[in-house]
């Protein structure tokens, strides 16, 4: 499966800001006073990194799309 979209959700929390997402892809994800996704990026190449970030995100806002 490849991931084709990428996005912040913050329809149920909001980002902190806290990097985490960076640390694991900081090349998909940008922080700033909130995280941003890196957009035009082919996703597929950063999979594993994409699935780690969601994973580890303590706000639990990332989301994506196969």
């Amino acid at each position: 499966m490849t991931i084709k979209r990428v996005w912040r959700d913050d329809s149920i929390n909001t980002c902190i800001a806290c990097k985490m997402c960076h640390l694991f892809a900081p090349r998909v994800f940008k922080v700033f006073d909130k995280m941003i996704v890196v957009p035009g990026l082919d996703y597929t190449l950063y999979e594993q990194e994409i699935k780690e970030a969601a994973e580890n995100c303590p706000v639990q806002i990332i989301k994506f799309e196969k």
